[in-house]
């Protein structure tokens, strides 16, 4: 299995570089050291970030203006007739813009070694994500350079778009979540105890909610530092287990079954899923080959278990219909059906270049209308914790008015 490489080492001329490899080991990422000249001084594995951006697309969330910038700019260079290397320096001038000036340097520094542009390309994963330079690579051996990275632009693009339209529509619910945390941190610490000190000094008796909430911010005045440690080995623990095999997939697997977050990330794997297999099927790519791509580059690791099953079913000569759709818990059976009939009738590129399009107007649409969905729900938790907190704090007045008589 392919992983991230993040390397420190140091040029002839003792310059310290940094950077980061994908590769299948460490043994590959010394060669490739090796080979630019560099003397490596540290190597780690590292693990795979998980954020929503990530889980929504192909592309992560870092750089994607950057690298529609260059992929465009790199197109419509080579499509006019200038050699990759050439093209290249040329982008180098405006690469501060773009933050890539060692990424290119270097990109050319292999290119002037015979090296193919996918293989200089891949020592970057965090400018070049694995289903990016596949691409390349598929356009490279198809000799269709030019419409690869056409299409790769308008990829990246539309998976910027989407990714905004999400985040915008996640604000609202985020703002109001962190408002009510705060209010609640502010109520428990200092509003919460003198009130508990008011009503001890009148003796009067505190009804059972005013007990709990009382108490609540007793522990939390008294233990908070241990409710801090307690939280931030939590968050340990969780990130080690995730960065385990067994521990992604059982993640992937929860994050699929939350409400309306879950669906957004379903629609948006099997819309890039589709959108990369007609982009490297039409490059020429095999479809086993595809599938095995795919797989490895699927940002949800229970989707990428379905490709890895997809992959297997066709290799096998089976169909992939809704006879064998109890395989794909979460593969939805309209992409199964349109894959075989798009298999049998020879024109998988049009069948499934729908599918994307079908699945993006949806996600498109949810993410639209996401905090018109989710604000049923804020009103409802708000709505609980106001009166809580209300009735825990004004019931007892009842009983103060009787100690006053």
């Amino acid at each position: 299995m392919r992983q991230i490489w993040a390397y420190k080492a140091r040029d002839s001329q003792g310059n310290s570089i940094s950077g980061e490899i994908e590769s299948e080991s460490k043994e590959y990422v010394l060669e490739s050291l090796a080979n630019r000249g560099l003397i490596p001084t540290t190597i780690n594995s590292k693990s795979e970030k998980i954020s929503l951006s990530n889980m929504l697309g192909n592309f992560g969330s870092a750089h994607r203006e950057h690298l529609i910038v260059f992929t465009k700019k790199l197109m419509t260079l080579y499509r006019a007739g200038i050699p990759l290397l050439r093209a290249l320096t040329i982008i180098e001038r405006g690469a501060n813009e773009l933050g890539m000036e060692d990424e290119i340097n270097s990109i050319k520094q292999d290119l002037q070694a015979g090296k193919p542009l996918s293989k200089a390309l891949e020592q970057y994963p965090n400018k070049f994500p694995a289903i990016y330079v596949a691409s390349i690579a598929a356009g490279e051996a198809s000799g269709t350079l030019d419409e690869v990275l056409e299409h790769l632009a308008l990829l990246v693009e539309k998976e910027m778009v989407l990714a905004r339209q999400i985040k915008s529509a996640m604000r609202y619910p985020v703002i109001v979540i962190v408002a009510i945390s705060i209010a609640i941190f502010v109520l428990m610490s200092f509003v919460v105890p003198k009130f508990a000190n008011l009503y001890g000094k009148f003796g009067a008796e505190l009804p059972t909610p005013t007990k709990i909430v009382m108490g609540t911010s007793a522990f939390f005045s008294s233990y908070w530092y241990v409710i801090l440690i307690a939280v931030a080995l939590f968050l340990f623990a969780l990130k080690k287990f995730i960065s385990t095999p067994k521990g992604r997939l059982l993640w992937d697997e929860l994050m699929l079954k939350i409400p309306l977050l879950g669906d957004l990330i379903l629609k948006a794997n099997i819309a890039r899923f589709a959108n990369m297999l007609t982009s490297l099927f039409r490059s020429g790519v095999p479809m086993v080959t595809c599938l095995n791509i795919l797989k490895e580059t699927a940002s949800n690791k229970v989707i990428a278990s379905e490709i890895g099953e997809l992959a297997d079913s066709f290799e096998k000569g089976q169909e992939v219909g809704l006879d064998s759709a109890k395989k794909y818990k979460h593969f939805p059976n309209m992409a199964l059906e349109m894959f075989q009939v798009g298999l049998e009738s020879g024109s998988i590129e049009s069948i499934m270049g729908e599918l994307a399009n079908h699945y993006e107007m949806e996600l498109e649409y949810k993410s639209r209308h996401l905090a018109a969905m989710i604000e049923p729900l804020l009103t409802i938790f708000i709505g609980i914790i106001v009166m809580v907190l209300a009735l825990s704090i004004f019931l007892p007045m009842w009983n103060l008015i009787k100690v006053f008589r």
